[in-house]
């Protein structure tokens, strides 16, 4: 059965009232253990924010991605079908540029009309053509440019799962070094019979033992030796009484 917290506090003041400094190695070993398992706990927290945001962000890029592609795949058929309406204003023109030789062959006063309307239906075909020409350039160029935009979110997305993997090799890696942490806290346990909350109360102990010390030590010579034994001894006897019962019955 585990020793009685209270008891294992009283054996180390015990030893500490003997001189030996093995309490306060323990009490040091576990702050460091304490301090060691806070950074864990830590690293671990980071990680899960880490990868709830690398989930977030690829849910983000594969809907960018999706959206990309999609509209890739728009401006290429707007940029055909632009094409296509260029070469119908070409053959537009070709028709009016007939009608206008048969309304030349028809004569002055017969084809000066139809020679009319083929100028002004050749002139908005030519205008059309050119403009449908250039938005099928600029189409293509935006479907070029959307399919560079596509390509890079694959890489961020590669990367992107690149760092999903390194944080579950480290979330692993925090996995073990929480494992190996308990297995020090159980082995120092059973070696030192104590635990960190027994260990950091005989260091807080000490440090007002030493500060009843030295309180004592400035009042060495300025007040009488009985009259501070008086004082004190309330204070004080059942302590000792317990370190000496606690060595009597070791």
């Amino acid at each position: 059965m585990a020793d009685d917290p209270k008891k294992r506090l009283f054996r180390l003041l015990g030893r500490k009232a003997k001189g030996t400094d093995e309490g306060a190695a323990e009490a040091d070993l576990w702050l460091a253990h304490g301090r060691a398992t806070g950074r864990i706990k830590e690293a671990s927290l980071a990680i899960q924010r880490i990868a709830s945001t690398l989930a977030q962000q690829r849910t983000a890029v594969d809907a960018v991605a999706d959206r990309s592609r999609a509209a890739a795949l728009r401006a290429q058929d707007l940029g055909a079908s632009h094409a296509r309406l260029a070469d119908t204003f070409e053959r537009l023109s070709l028709v009016a540029l007939n009608a206008g030789l048969e309304g030349a062959r028809l004569g002055e006063q017969a084809g000066h009309p139809l020679v009319l309307v083929s100028e002004e239906v050749r002139g908005h075909a030519q205008r059309g053509g050119e403009t449908a020409r250039e938005l099928s350039s600029s189409l293509a160029e935006i479907a070029a440019e959307l399919g560079s935009v596509g390509a890079n979110l694959e890489r961020a997305r590669e990367a992107s799962a690149d760092v999903a993997q390194e944080a579950a090799r480290a979330s692993s890696a925090v996995t073990d070094g929480e494992r190996a942490l308990a297995e020090i806290s159980d082995r120092l346990k059973a070696t030192t019979g104590t635990d960190p909350e027994t260990a950091l109360a005989v260091r807080e102990a000490e440090e007002h033992a030493r500060a009843l010390v030295a309180t004592l030590g400035n009042l060495s010579g300025k007040v009488p030796r009985a009259f501070v034994a008086r004082t004190l001894r309330p204070v004080l006897a059942p302590l000792l009484r317990l370190i000496s019962e606690e060595d009597d019955g070791g």
